[in-house]
This record gives C-alpha cells, sequence and structure tokens, in this order.
C-alpha cells in the first residue's frame, strides 16, 4: 500500500470571492497538470465563469459556501500519471454532481493534487455539498483508493 493524506480544508469558502481565489490558486503554478470538467475551453476564467454561473441558475441548490477544496497529498509516490489516473477518478465522482476542477502541485517535498468543487450542483434538487454531505463522498473514494491504487488515504482536517 502506498501512503497518502487526505487532507480537508476546515474553512468557510463564503465570501464573495471565494470561486475566485481558490480556482486561481490552485492554478497558479506552471505546469501542465491542470484539469476542468465541463469547460470548454479549459481556463480558470471558463472555470471561474462555471461555478458562478451554477449558483445563478440553481439557487434552490446553494449554500453560504460556495466550495469545497481539498488535497490529496502523495507521500513518496512520483509516479504522475498513476496521479493523475487517480485523481481524475475522484473528479468523476464529482463531476456528475458538481463542477469541479483539480491541479496536481510540484512545488513542495511531496507531489499533491488541490480539488476545487462547488457547493452547489447543477442537477435540480440536489442538496448543496456541505461538509456533512462532502464526508459521504469520501468513504467509497477510500475504499477506491484502497482497491484500485493501492492508495492508504488517512484523512486530516486543516483548520484554515
Amino acid at each position: 500500500m502506498r501512503n497518502a493524506n487526505l487532507i480537508i480544508f476546515n474553512k468557510p469558502y463564503i465570501n464573495d470571492e471565494a470561486i475566485e481565489n481558490t480556482i486561481r490558486y490552485i492554478y497558479h503554478l506552471d505546469n501542465p497538470h491542470k484539469f476542468y470538467y465541463g469547460t470548454y475551453p479549459p481556463s480558470p476564467e471558463n472555470a471561474i465563469s462555471l461555478f458562478h454561473q451554477v449558483r445563478e441558475v440553481f439557487p434552490q441548490n446553494t449554500c453560504d459556501q460556495q466550495v469545497q477544496h481539498f488535497v490529496i497529498s502523495f507521500g513518496g509516490v512520483k509516479d504522475i500519471r498513476l496521479i493523475n489516473e487517480f485523481t481524475n477518478q475522484i473528479a468523476s465522482l464529482f463531476s456528475q454532481s458538481y463542477p469541479v476542477c483539480f491541479a496536481l502541485h510540484d512545488d513542495e517535498k511531496h507531489l499533491h493534487t488541490h480539488f476545487v468543487v462547488s457547493t452547489t450542483s447543477y442537477i435540480p434538487g440536489t442538496a448543496p455539498l456541505t461538509s456533512k454531505v462532502l464526508n459521504h463522498f469520501f468513504l467509497p473514494l477510500m475504499e477506491q483508493a484502497a482497491a484500485v491504487y493501492q492508495f492508504s488515504l488517512k484523512k486530516v482536517i486543516k483548520n484554515v
């Protein structure tokens, strides 16, 4: 098993700039490992626009928190192809109901991928992605990490 940390940022992303600031932060590095679901052409600006549009079109699916931000840090794993395959699977779980974008960072000791997920679903009547709903995604994610990719994910809450 490979060790990895699932780091959840316990921060209220509720201000008017939460979407822009978080998406721009995860894309600040100049590397090719930036991924977007549901936007074309792929760019931070189009992701930001999509997140805002979904909030406007589906106000009944919103909450004060505008995004969820979490990271998976990959210990000593250096296989970028494996990491990108695994993180794409994670994004595909969320993208079935919520806009999501993610980026691999290589600026620290361990490779790590940042995820930004809109708390507003584009499916009518779907609950906002509150912390409680987010936690329901993590159990199958952790099971898939172990069974398919041999990652032992340890959940870490980081107060910011």
